[in-house]
């Protein structure tokens, strides 16, 4: 029996709206780019790496940041054969009486998902063992530490070379902190389970506590209804265009996040007949389409409006506004 130690790299889609993951996302979240292996000998020294790129069929566009951890793109991918054919290929590198090991347990939940996606269950694996857990028992470590970590601890100098996040360069490390434990066959009884991979979206939608202020002017004036935040991600939403009157007590706009596109703002008002002041309530979720256009037509009549009433300023006293009669 020999030790093969493992490690992957996969892309993810550019946005959980689009339309690739729209398609597959309830069945594939991580589509693998890159099986990375070395082959330990009966002395426990590595005696052979192996890296294999992976075409993405679905999620084709390599994700920025995955790009800039990884150094994978479709330069680097060209050419590469597809899951299914990398995983024959992998299966056939391994070779018979051996045991594959991780470090951590998101590989295996990974690794089981694309073989699920890809019907390969026709191929056999070994099954998988996390070295990560067996490393943390071994050194009474309170929390699993990260490979980074466990190399500082056990003194091992990364190579200039070898970059990490690189399947077949982390692979190698894992390796080097495999070679320091002192029972290695330990690990085979910690035997990881997959477990299922979905994703939860946050929250798509926001509505803050009711705020008082002495006028309508005020309130949309108000860092609630200028500043809002996209539901998200957090990020400060930027205004497209100014608030117009929907009803007589409901302002409604259009606001831009950077990562997750156009948000409708609404904006709610009530009298508080104790206070005398006006109760201002702000919802922001998901913009469509009908939502854009809609609020962009209401924005043009209200410009139209203006620029009427300011080339014959005696229509704003025939024709009040619906303004003035929310103010009121």
């Amino acid at each position: 029996m020999h030790y093969i130690v493992l490690d992957l790299e996969w892309n993810q889609p550019l946005s959980w709206q689009s339309s690739a993951y729209r398609q597959v996302g309830d069945r594939l979240i991580f589509e693998m780019i890159q099986i990375g292996a070395v082959k330990l000998d009966d002395s426990l020294q590595i005696a052979e790496a192996l890296s294999l790129p992976i075409a993405p069929t679905h999620y084709i566009q390599i994700h920025p940041r995955i790009r800039r951890m990884t150094g994978l793109g479709p330069e680097e991918l060209a050419g590469a054969p597809a899951f299914r054919e990398a995983l024959e290929q992998f299966a056939a590198w391994c070779g018979e009486d051996y045991v594959l090991l991780t470090w951590g347990c998101d590989d295996v939940s990974v690794l089981q998902q694309n073989i699920d996606f890809f019907e390969c269950g026709d191929i056999p694996l070994a099954p998988l063992c996390d070295i990560q857990k067996l490393f943390a028992q071994v050194h009474q470590l309170k929390d699993r530490p990260s490979l980074k970590k466990a190399m500082e601890m056990m003194r091992i100098e990364p190579d200039e070379s070898m970059a990490f996040h690189n399947a077949k360069n982390d692979a190698w490390y894992t390796a080097l902190v495999f070679q320091t434990l002192p029972d290695p066959s330990a690990a085979l009884e910690h035997v990881q389970a997959p477990r299922s991979l979905i994703h939860k979206p946050r929250k798509s939608r926001a509505r803050s506590a009711a705020l008082a202020f002495p006028s309508v002017q005020a309130a949309l004036e108000s860092e609630a209804a200028q500043k809002p935040a996209c539901p998200r991600c957090g990020r400060i939403l930027a205004l497209d265009g100014e608030y117009v009157l929907q009803s007589p007590d409901k302002y409604i706009s259009i606001g831009k996040c950077r990562n997750h596109g156009r948000m409708l703002l609404r904006l709610a008002l009530r009298a508080d007949g104790e206070e005398g002041q006006l109760l201002m309530r702000c919802s922001v979720a998901p913009a469509n389409h009908a939502h854009i256009a809609y609020v962009h037509t209401k924005q043009f009549q209200a410009q139209q409006r203006q620029a009427q009433q300011a080339a014959d300023p005696g229509t704003a006293e025939e024709q009040p506004t619906k303004q003035k009669e929310a103010a009121s």
